[in-house]
Formats: C-alpha cells, structure tokens, sequence
C-alpha cells in the first residue's frame, strides 16, 4: 500500500521540483532585465554573464533556503566596481596650487570715513 502510495505521490512531487525551478529562473531574469535596464549602454557587456547565471540556475538544484542568497550573490556580480581613485599627497609640488599673477589681492578696497587723516 506505502509504496503504490509513494508511486502516486511521485510525479506531483517532481512536477512541484520543477515549477519551483521555473519560479527562480523567472526571478533570476527579472533581476536581470532590471540590472540591463539600470546598466544602459553597458546591457551588452552583461549579456555573457546574464547566460552563465541562467545556467547555474537550471542545472545545480540549490536548496530553497540559500536560494536568496544566490540571487543576492548574482546581483553583486551584476555590479559595476570601480578602483579607488588614485590620489597623490598635498605635499607634492605639482599639486600645490599656483600663485596669482601680480600678487595677491584683496577682495574689499577699504573706504576710509571723511575727516580721519589716512
């Protein structure tokens, strides 16, 4: 009886397995169509990679509780990271700023009130 039972059972349980599958890939390319649609001129840079996460999602069956964390680690990998911009020290000279051309000059002429002697 168990096992007619497990037989019957057996089906509905793979056609879950893949509806479930089909439900992450789903979600994987709309994550992916978001990044494309964000990335503008860059969407055909991200074409390769968008393949590569398509089919590590159908062939290697993850378990449903790192599920989030795989979408969130394709998402990191979607990411543009740019290198620290290269900054030299204040103390370099050709960073110094230039001196003014005929000295330095005040911003105000100072008005001196009639009848004080300047």
């Amino acid at each position: 009886m168990r096992r007619l039972l497990a037989l019957l059972l057996l089906p509905a349980a793979l056609g879950l397995q893949a509806q479930e599958r089909e439900i992450q890939r789903a979600l994987v390319e709309r994550d992916q169509q978001s990044a494309e649609f964000a990335a503008g001129a860059r969407a055909s840079e991200l074409a390769p990679l968008h393949g590569r996460q398509l089919m590590e999602i159908t062939v290697v069956p993850i378990p449903p509780e790192l599920r989030p964390y795989q979408r969130s680690r394709m998402a990191e990998e979607r990411e543009l990271v740019l290198s620290p911009p290269i900054r030299k020290s204040g103390s370099e000279p050709d960073l110094l700023p230039l001196p003014l051309p005929g000295g330095p000059r005040h911003g105000v002429d100072p008005v001196l009130p009639q009848g004080f002697p300047g």
